[in-house]
């Protein structure tokens, strides 16, 4: 009885779990269709074969759906303990190197996949449930990461990592529309090696003042001096 029951279960958990990844597979469908201000119960539903009311009951609603969806990773990196370790720097040399790469890959992802710039675009763009959300999933990522490779002894690595990740958003999204900036053709694999070039210099330079400060600071530990007479 009990095997009986066990495999009806186990029958249950596979059908659900195909439902949720054609639900899924249907979001990211009218997400690049239409955009996240296009997104909606009846489209997802539809698009998916399946009844509204299984959204609900799986998710709660869009926002519950949309929330799951970014916590898969199908957006932009997930910075869970696992991965976070991973990245984690064994030198202070290594910070620059994990750093830039990780902004450089996070973009190029964005650029690459249109429903993952459809809802970074719709983050910065749109005011409504379903882009905040998408925006908090979004920042809570990136605050992670940040505060795992904060580097900087005495720098606003906050300030510095949004200013960073706000221009490579804002040049992602200009982009898409076909702009330039400052006359670097921003549709072109050539300028965007340049602005990953100026972005890889960037955390090089930030890396190389860390070091030094580290450096002096050690200096003066050694000669007995505090480090408010340097």
């Amino acid at each position: 009885m009990n095997a009986i029951l066990m495999e009806k279960e186990e029958k249950v958990r596979r059908n659900r779990a195909k439902t949720t990844q054609r639900i899924v597979e249907a979001l990211e469908e009218v997400i690049a269709e239409r955009g996240l201000e296009g997104v909606g119960v009846n489209r997802v539903a539809e698009k998916a074969n399946v009844s509204k009311v299984l959204i609900y009951r799986y998710f709660g609603g869009m926002e519950g759906l949309l929330e799951y969806y970014v916590k898969m990773g199908k957006l932009f990196p997930v910075f869970n303990p696992a991965v976070l370790d991973q990245i984690r720097p064994l030198h202070d040399s290594d910070v620059a190197r994990i750093w830039y790469r990780q902004v450089i890959q996070t973009y190029r992802y964005f650029r690459t996949f249109k429903a993952a710039r459809e809802v970074l675009k719709a983050t910065v763009i749109e005011n409504d449930s379903i882009a905040e959300t998408a925006a908090k999933a979004q920042d809570e990522e990136m605050t992670r990461l940040v505060s795992q490779l904060s580097f900087v002894k005495g720098a606003d690595t906050q300030a510095i990592s949004a200013v960073i990740l706000g221009a490579m958003t804002y040049l992602t999204i200009m982009a898409q529309n076909d702009r330039t900036m400052v006359s670097i053709d921003l549709r072109s694999e050539e300028g965007w090696k340049r602005i990953e070039n100026a972005v890889k210099a960037i955390y090089i330079a930030l890396n190389k003042m860390a070091i030094q400060s580290k450096d002096v600071e050690l200096e003066l530990q050694s000669a007995h001096l505090p480090t408010a007479q340097w």
